[in-house]
């Protein structure tokens, strides 16, 4: 917490507070503008050597008293020591000018990339903006430790700057190094200024989001539901209005160029290991009207889970005083104790399948052993994950 306080923090001493490092107060004492209230949001273990990260926001105030939010992830290894914690963006800019980060700023969700060894794997990240200003959440093509590297969206575009749209980045778990990161932010519906279209047969006719200036909209990732795959892909659930689909979804967005009008939506993708392409991505709606845009954005989702063919999502169907909203959303090979009518408010369950994500790799148990205590008194069962990684099950005694 160095950066709000006038000088670094020490364990024991009291403080006298003022403006930080970064030029804003986190307390001022006997003021309106008093603050010291964290967020903390989510939190997870490495199981392989029990290594825990966890994402907060504190609250601040600006040089000109304008309220912000800094993010945080930290590193503990499993004693409770501090490994490492990163800003998610430029503190200090590679120039060497020190700059204010004004956009509120949030950390939504972490997971651990197995595909690598604990020496050289990656912390994932979801984080979120509101706005964007001088300083942002880092880039996915301006990275110091991979020059190489770029994301499926570099970065933000377009004026408009009342939204909050997500971010995902790649962490090295030994010390916090950024190597990869992409922003997500849709299109905003009736937006101009587009770019070249992407080359890439599973994406084209779209407009690529690293060409041209479009407005995006707010676009946010579920919170603590992003999952990486046994390869280190990564597949999300989340919000977002003319949202980028493939070609080989199973439910699209209609393009741009074709005068068709978008809705609100809920959508699942999956972003490749460097975040750089995404491999399948598709709307998870009602079926709209496309001159009205009535009769989606009647979707939410909450878990998303990836198996060896195909992509799991849970959800629900909103409803408004016992009435399902809007129209009904486009299913198929419905079970037996399913329905494909929405009764008041109802669950969702999907399953989306494509030669593109089927992995045999991504059962996510590989073993399981009965395993019988030293005492005799109970056994219980031992499953081993695509990852290496021991989970107890449940005891029997």
């Amino acid at each position: 917490m160095d950066q709000m306080f006038a000088g670094p923090c020490v364990t024991g001493v009291t403080l006298n507070y003022g403006r930080g490092y970064g030029g804003k107060w986190y307390k001022v004492a006997g003021s309106s503008t008093s603050t010291e209230t964290y967020g903390p949001s989510t939190i997870v273990v490495d199981r392989r050597d029990n290594s825990m990260y966890f994402g907060f926001n504190v609250k601040t105030v600006l040089p000109d008293n304008n309220p912000d939010f800094e993010p945080a992830v930290v590193a503990m290894d499993s004693s409770g020591d501090l490994r490492w914690w990163s800003r998610l963006y430029h503190e200090v800019q590679p120039s060497g000018d020190t700059v204010t980060s004004t956009p509120d700023q949030y950390v939504d969700g972490l997971a651990i990339d197995y595909s690598k060894p604990l020496s050289t794997g990656y912390l994932v990240v979801n984080a979120r903006c509101h706005g964007n200003n001088v300083e942002n959440l880092w880039e996915g093509n301006i990275i110091a430790a991979n020059t190489t590297a770029s994301g499926f969206r570099n970065g933000f575009s377009g004026s408009n700057g009342n939204i909050h749209y997500s971010w995902l980045g790649k962490l090295k778990l030994v010390n916090g190094t950024l190597m990869h990161s992409t922003h997500v932010g849709e299109y905003s519906e009736g937006t101009a200024a587009w770019g070249t279209s992407f080359t890439d047969p599973n994406l084209a006719p779209w407009p690529n989001p690293n060409s041209g200036w479009p407005d995006i909209n707010t676009t946010r990732i579920a919170p603590s539901s992003l999952k990486v795959i046994n390869d280190g892909s990564v597949c999300i659930i989340s919000l977002g209005r003319r949202t980028i689909t493939t070609n080989n979804a199973f439910q699209k967005m209609v393009l741009p160029k074709n005068g068709d009008l978008s809705c609100w939506n809920q959508f699942v993708r999956v972003y490749t290991p460097e975040l750089k392409r995404i491999t399948y991505s598709s709307l998870v709606t009602g079926k709209w009207d496309t001159v009205t845009q009535a009769g989606g954005d009647n979707t939410q989702l909450y878990g998303v889970f990836k198996v060896e063919k195909g992509i799991v999502v849970v959800g629900k169907n909103t409803a408004t005083t016992g009435v399902a909203n809007g129209n009904l959303l486009p299913v198929s090979n419905v079970p037996t104790w399913g329905q494909s009518t929405p009764l008041d408010e109802s669950a969702i369950f999907g399953f989306f399948t494509n030669d593109s994500i089927i992995k045999p790799g991504d059962n996510p148990v590989t073993t399981l052993n009965y395993v019988k205590a030293k005492n005799n008194n109970y056994f219980y069962l031992e499953c081993t994950t695509q990852s290496g990684i021991k989970r107890i099950c449940r005891n029997y005694h």
